[in-house]
Formats: C-alpha cells, structure tokens, sequence
C-alpha cells in the first residue's frame, strides 16, 4: 500500500540540493508529487510530499536523514486526511500595509479567531518608493468553511490598522 508523506529540507543554497533530494526519491521507486521550494536569507528550504509504497518508507527515510553528511537537514512525516473538501472554500487574500513588528502576530491572530487555515503565504518587505518607508506585502491561500463571512474577516483585518489595504476573493471566481 502506498502512503503519502510530506518532507522538509534546509541547508546552506547551492547548486545540485534538488538533484540530491530527487536522487534519493527516485532510488525507493518513490514518487515527487507537489513541492514548495524558496531561497530565503542564503538558506535553500523545500516542503514536498512523496508518494511511496509503505515497506520502502523505513530505507528511505534513512537515506533521507543521510543527506545531512552534505549539510541537508530533512524531516519525514506521514501526511494527514484533510478536512471534507465539499464543505469548505478557497480565497485568496492579499494584504499590504506599513511594516511593523508584529504584523504577522496580528494577521495570525485574526486567522485563528475567525477559523481561517492557512494553505500557502507569501511575505515581504518592499520599499515604498513615495513614502520611504517599507511595506509588508502579504498573499495567501486560505480554506474556510463554504458559509465563511468574507466581510468580516475584511472588516476584523483591515481593523488592525489604518493603513492596511486588504483584497479578498473566492478562488472560483477568479
């Protein structure tokens, strides 16, 4: 029986991290199904779910956990059943405000109070070329339950702050 099981990786970025994460997939006959992978701060860091038959899984998390002699530090999990998908939408949220610490804490604490799971998010900080000053600029995917108030979560968002600029939609209507 196959499972399917998400990976992490970090290290220091450089040519072939890819390379030697697939080579490893691909020796346990195993399957390199969605990934995310970013260049942050000189480090290379991925998230990706495998699909693999579940004898192999103890040789390959070895060989796996093995690519730290390269400086590769990888984490196996076994993936969870996600929620009734019927039952629940997709939005997408886009967000800009001054930067202050704390922005992210904000937003977060929000998302929790109103239900909100977070699918993918997208951070930085840009200048702002008519102020000077810098902006968090913020995009994410969110799953909320079909009967979600979208103009609530606007209204409690856009409540931290009077700067922030927020954009919603249903990712069905795009």
């Amino acid at each position: 029986m196959n499972k399917t099981l998400v990976l992490t990786a970090i290290c220091a970025d450089r040519p072939g991290l890819i390379q030697m994460l697939s080579e490893v997939i691909y020796s346990h006959e195993a399957s390199w199904e969605e990934s995310s992978m970013a260049h942050l701060a000189g480090q290379f860091a991925g998230i990706l779910t495998v699909n693999v038959d579940e004898n192999v899984i103890p040789s390959l998390e070895k060989d796996l956990r093995g690519l730290s002699n390269h400086g590769m530090s990888v984490t196996l999990n076994e993936s969870m059943d996600s929620a009734d998908a019927a039952n629940q939408h997709t939005i997408w949220l886009d967000l800009t405000c001054h930067d202050k610490p704390g922005i992210m804490r904000e937003v977060s604490n929000v998302f929790v109070a109103q239900g909100v799971s977070i699918q993918s998010l997208d951070t930085e900080v840009v200048s702002a070329s008519m102020s000077g000053g810098d902006m968090f600029v913020a995009g994410a995917q969110l799953l909320v339950p079909k009967d979600f108030d979208m103009e609530n979560l606007q209204q409690a968002l856009e409540g931290l702050s009077d700067d922030l600029m927020v954009d919603l939609a249903l990712a069905d209507e795009e």
